[in-house]
């Protein structure tokens, strides 16, 4: 459970209490993401935080255009598997308020999807439309499994290609979004950070600016029973998995779902390396004492 405090609505009710996180109220924003697929909240990070950021971003994660996932026009630079290459930006995954959010719309138990550094520059056209939650083939309508944030770490705005979302369209189960359908532009400043339901239309918008880029920080978490866009256990390297905290452990895929390493906890197995089960033995079965002694 996330932690944080209740506090009563203004009718008083026990039933209607708020979640409220470090300040900010939990539940008036997943009831946003709820009825009108996203919610924006300004200023989430202090400039400070941000600068720290960028200063990790611009010092130790290796960046490139990658045309095969986006527009053609080689303008838009990306770096995916952050937390293969830096630690410097564990923290985000860790912090209470985004945590609570993510567990408000799909559930406790989230791991991480997708970790993204992109910077959108000048000349960079629209992205076509799309809804993240059509890679799985699950028929709409479905439960919430994917929950996306997007944190500005420069200003987005119209000049330099804010982001398109269609609002109410992760209801639309009857038809696909239509790329002429009208859009909001989600305009923030720098710290401020969006959070959409996986099945919201969405696209990164031109950047017209004559030498603005619009450098971003995306951060998007699916249920523990699917598999993930960004195959973490593989992409983080275990050593580094070892000396992070639990929470950011089980966050990368290392939770109790299912069997487990042969009836074991991942973490466990990851410390000690055993795949084995202690107790394990090879046809322990044909001697008889041994097993009436299990089994009484």
């Amino acid at each position: 459970m996330t932690d944080g405090k209740k506090e009563l609505n203004s009718n008083g009710s026990e039933d209607d209490q708020e979640l409220i996180v470090d300040g900010l109220n939990i539940t008036r924003r997943v009831s946003e993401i709820e009825k009108q697929g996203y919610t924006v909240i300004p200023d989430f990070i202090s400039p400070d935080v941000v600068e720290r950021i960028r200063h990790v971003f611009n010092t130790e994660v290796p960046i490139t255009e990658m045309r095969a996932i986006g527009t053609k026009t080689g303008r838009t630079f990306r770096s995916h598997n952050l937390l293969g290459k830096t630690r410097g930006v564990d923290f985000m995954f860790l912090d209470k308020r985004l945590r609570a959010i993510v567990e408000g719309v799909i559930g406790p138990r989230t791991q991480v999807n997708v970790t993204t550094l992109f910077n959108v520059l000048p000349g960079e056209t629209r992205q076509f439309l799309h809804q993240d939650d059509g890679l799985w083939p699950i028929p709409r309508p479905h439960p919430h499994f994917l929950c996306n944030a997007l944190l500005a770490i420069d200003d987005h705005d119209i000049e330099n290609g804010c982001t398109h979302l269609v609002p109410y369209s992760h209801t639309w189960h009857d038809r696909r979004v239509d790329q002429e359908v009208q859009t909001t532009r989600i305009e923030m400043r720098s710290g401020s950070i969006v959070f959409w339901e996986g099945g919201l239309g969405h696209a990164g918008g031109a950047n017209t600016s004559a030498n603005r880029e619009r450098l971003g920080f995306f951060m998007s978490h699916v249920v523990w029973y699917l598999r993930p866009q960004e195959i973490q256990l593989v992409s983080v390297p275990r050593e580094q998995v070892k000396k992070m905290p639990e929470k950011l452990q089980r966050l990368l895929g290392y939770h109790r779902f299912g069997l487990g390493v042969d009836g074991r906890d991942p973490i466990d197995v990851l410390n000690d390396g055993i795949v084995v089960h202690p107790s394990a033995k090879v046809r322990w079965w044909d001697d008889i004492e041994q097993l009436d002694a299990i089994t009484q």
